[in-house]
């Protein structure tokens, strides 16, 4: 009875040694079109029935299958793009479907409508986030402003309480003053200030009569009382200043010595008296 012939060694080495170089690119990628891949289907119909969200769930779904299927990353950025609902995850979407793109193709790869998409993506993130960063501004001022506000009230509540207590302290020793003199309060001060009738009467300051020249013993004769005068007749053209200059006497003496006189009216011919001085 024969022996069977046992399997060489060497083959089974070499064997193990070809699929060790070979690679195992079978294991990583799927069989067949990832365009054909049942979830990538199901998005798509999705999509036709207007149903965004099954769709995109759908589509990650596929991407679960196989992470290298870059029709499922263009359909999700198309999505993302077109719902405007989060440009971050569009842009994402479209530079893993452009990466994908060229790396199956040895870098020969190129689709306008997800450069342009990834584009407008970039573009409304950037307006996105001026305008974040504006509002974020205009309530920083605007929380500024309030607390600069705040602290100039409390400061004008501050300065309102020094001055009534200097008030009253002021009103305080001046109403002392008053009464350590004996005097009456001044006006403005006391118990009546700010009044009007008696009460304000009471307290105001007594009025004090012209002091009288002293009477001598010596009597002056009527021509001595009588201060000597003089007449003028008022030429054509002549005013009271005028008329004053030329006799050394005072306006206001002039006019007093002619109370009846009007000095815008003078005529010519009119008589004036010229007093002494």
């Amino acid at each position: 009875m024969r022996r069977p012939r046992p399997f060489p060694a060497g083959l089974a080495v070499l064997g193990l040694l070809a699929l060790l170089t070979g690679g195992c690119d079978w294991l990583a990628k799927p069989a067949g079109d990832p365009r054909r891949e049942g979830n990538y289907q199901d998005g798509l119909r999705w999509v036709d029935q207007g149903r965004p969200e099954n769709a995109r769930e759908s589509f990650y779904h596929a991407l679960e299958a196989n992470p290298q299927n870059l029709h499922a990353h263009l359909a999700l950025g198309d999505l993302y793009r077109s719902s405007r609902t989060n440009q971050a995850l569009a842009y994402f979407h479209y530079s893993r479907y452009l990466e994908i793109g060229r790396l199956l193709n040895r870098g020969e790869f190129h689709d306008q409508s997800a450069i342009d998409g990834r584009r407008n993506a970039e573009i409304e993130l950037a307006r996105t986030f001026a305008e974040r960063m504006f509002r974020d501004q205009q309530q920083f001022e605007l929380d500024g402003l309030r607390r600069t506000n705040a602290l100039l009230l409390e400061r004008i509540d501050v300065l309102n309480r020094q001055v009534a207590m200097l008030t009253q302290r002021v009103v305080a020793g001046t109403n002392a003053a008053v009464a350590g003199s004996g005097a009456p309060p001044p006006v403005g001060t006391g118990p009546g200030a700010g009044t009007t009738g008696p009460a304000a009467t009471n307290h105001a300051p007594p009025a004090f009569a012209p002091a009288q020249p002293p009477r001598g013993p010596t009597k002056k004769t009527e021509a001595e009382a009588t201060p000597p005068t003089r007449a003028h007749r008022v030429q054509s053209g002549e005013t009271l200043a005028i008329i004053a200059r030329r006799y050394g006497v005072r306006l206001a003496a002039l006019q007093a010595a002619n109370p009846g006189v009007n000095p815008r009216a003078l005529k010519a011919g009119q008589s004036l008296v010229i007093p002494s001085h």
